[in-house]
């Protein structure tokens, strides 16, 4: 799943309280639909900011047995060849782009510049990821009666009362400020979590983050060896996270 995340999907899955509601207003970094370990909502929002991702989203919720097998037809193996065919595609939407967005995912060589053309990654050359087209309808299965949005997910934060489980998992700083600067007057129960790369960072957010919030943090290897920082304002079975002081007298 778009979670990489796999291990963030289990802890979301894992820690959340009951409910009736499932909101994620950061659908585009992955969303709960697509993990099997969920309690399923009565009502499930996932937002899409992203135009592509929402018409990706779009499309595997509506795939019929006849997109699969034109799908089928595509050529997934990696090759450079290949690979240029797909940059070239310029199509928004239907399985077109279907095809470029998840080629390119699977087989462009990371690049420091974010702005820089994709290239070919040489190291993926003869792998084939045709058996991710099998996995299609597991995916049409999680996304039946979700509700695909494409609005600012800042906007969605107000969406819900205590009935409702917010997932929160910004990643761009502007987000992550403005996430945070709502915590305290969310009506709904969140699971909110953002990478945090040493202890120190951790320490201050217990300090900052006094009351109603508890914080954990849990290491998540499948994303940079990250650890990540959870904020909830429930009792979650995630261990919360001790000061200097509280580690120091644990061990004695």
């Amino acid at each position: 799943m778009a979670f990489g995340e796999l291990a963030i999907a289990k802890q979301v899955a894992l820690a959340a309280p009951k409910y009736r509601r499932l909101v994620e207003p950061f659908g585009d970094y992955g969303t709960l639909a697509l993990y099997p370990g969920k309690k399923k909502p009565k009502e499930h929002i996932v937002n899409c900011a992203d135009e592509t991702v929402f018409a990706i989203m779009s499309l595997l919720q509506s795939m019929t047995a006849g997109d699969k097998k034109r799908l089928k037809q595509y050529d997934w193996a990696a090759s450079p060849e290949t690979f240029d065919a797909a940059v070239s595609i310029s199509a928004t939407e239907g399985l077109e782009l279907f095809y470029r967005y998840f080629y390119l995912k699977k087989f462009a060589a990371k690049a420091k510049d974010p702005e820089a053309p994709p290239a070919f990654d040489y190291l993926k050359l003869g792998h084939d990821m045709r058996a991710m087209l099998y996995t299609l309808p597991v995916a049409r299965v999680g996304l039946k009666g979700v509700s695909l949005t494409n609005d600012d997910p800042i906007s969605l934060l107000g969406n819900g009362g205590p009935d409702t489980y917010m997932i929160l998992l910004p990643k761009t700083p502007e987000h992550i400020a403005a996430v945070e600067g709502r915590l305290g007057g969310l009506g709904a129960r969140f699971f909110y979590a953002k990478k945090s790369m040493s202890n120190d960072d951790l320490f201050e957010s217990v300090a900052a983050n006094s009351g109603a919030m508890i914080v954990s943090t849990f290491a998540a290897s499948s994303i940079m060896m990250a650890q990540m920082e959870v904020r909830t304002n429930y009792a979650s079975r995630l261990t919360p996270l001790q000061t200097p002081e509280e580690m120091t007298q644990t061990a004695r």
